[in-house]
């Protein structure tokens, strides 16, 4: 049993310092909720699953049966389940931290903002038939713009407003919002 303990302990500890100094943190566990639109992930917040929380939680693990094997406490099964709450506590209390202070501020782009289908705009550029035009779009509140051609290989003029049905090779399909 203290094997598994030393195992846990100096196993937990040394992925928590690569992790702290490499920053890999992408380990979450999550299912595919399929978005508006039927396809991403939601992203509402963190998982009570992700890397930190869990090495967390096994490093105490092993560290608090390690300590109470050490202080002659008999009983290996009062030590396991010891060892057990503390390590659940422990991760809680990291997913806490988690999700209060380092997720809270994180901008990482997710999935979702690759998604532009639905897109509202404005052309700057007229599609001229089965030509290309350009159209400028905000998302997440930073103006940008992107390479267009219309849906049925029909002209639309500058300044219509239009929406984003699909995107290929970089360029959207679009047709005028309103039809």
């Amino acid at each position: 049993m203290m094997t598994l303990f030393m195992v846990c302990f100096f196993v937990g500890l040394i992925l928590t310092l690569l992790i702290t100094l490499f920053g890999v943190d992408s380990f979450e566990l999550h299912g595919d909720a399929g978005g508006a639109q039927g396809h991403g992930h939601v992203h509402g917040g963190p998982s009570v699953f992700n890397m930190s929380s869990l090495l967390a939680g096994v490093t105490v693990f092993g560290g608090m049966g390690y300590v109470l094997n050490k202080v002659g406490m008999t009983s290996a099964l009062l030590v396991l389940l010891i060892a057990i709450a503390a390590g659940l506590v422990m991760g809680w209390l990291f997913f806490l931290l988690y999700a209060k202070v380092i997720y809270k501020h994180d901008d990482s782009m997710k999935e979702s903002d690759f998604q532009l289908s639905g897109q509202l705009g404005k052309l700057t550029v007229p599609i001229i038939g089965e030509g290309i035009g350009e159209m400028v779009y905000v998302l997440q509140g930073t103006k940008r713009s992107i390479s267009v051609r219309s849906e049925n290989g029909e002209s639309i003029a500058k300044g219509t407003k239009v929406v984003i049905l699909n995107m290929s090779k970089g360029v959207a399909t679009v047709m005028a919002f309103g039809d």
